[in-house]
């Protein structure tokens, strides 16, 4: 608070000066040239076609309840992936989003308890909801598997089915 009073007085008794000494106070003002900035670009999206925009499916048919070993039942997931506007300066990723058994991060939960579809990339877990960086040229093989939670003594008789969503994109 003391501040701000001496300052005023400071103030004050230069312009005191100022005036008895018969001066004007000067005034700067700033002058120079402006010029506007535009700025400007284009959104795209570089998206990638998996499978032509169609579904892919894979039946297992019937599965011993029995024989659920991991390997048994194992299928390639057969894909095309086709990006637009390619640019091998971007970071391309891989992802299967859907509902992470509780057993197995790399496996999708089905309507049978204790049962779940493994995803396997190169022959390797992939884990459920988490990107994977890929190639364009040399997308990683896909396949799928049946697997049974160690923690279930049986699993039940019925049809099961699971359903993910495989997306690629750059990012």
């Amino acid at each position: 608070m003391n501040n701000s009073i001496i300052s005023r007085r400071s103030l004050c008794g230069a312009l005191f000066v100022l005036a008895l000494s018969g001066a004007e106070p000067a005034l700067a003002v700033a002058t120079g040239d402006s010029s506007d900035i535009a700025f400007h670009g284009t959104l795209k999206i570089h998206p990638c076609h998996i499978n032509n925009d169609q579904d892919l499916s894979i039946h297992f048919d019937n599965v011993g309840i029995h024989k659920v070993d991991g390997e048994r039942y194992k299928q390639t997931l057969g894909y095309q992936l086709v990006c637009d506007d390619i640019d091998p300066t971007w970071r391309l990723t891989m992802i299967v989003k859907g509902n992470a058994a509780s057993f197995d991060s790399s496996a999708l939960s089905t309507n049978i308890t204790g049962l779940a579809v493994q995803i396997l990339q190169n022959g390797q877990p992939f884990e459920i909801n988490k990107a994977l960086d890929i190639t364009y040229q040399n997308p990683p093989t896909l396949e799928a598997v049946p697997v049974k939670d160690p923690n279930v003594s049986e699993l039940g008789e019925g049809a099961f089915s699971v359903t993910a969503t495989l997306l690629a994109e750059y990012l």
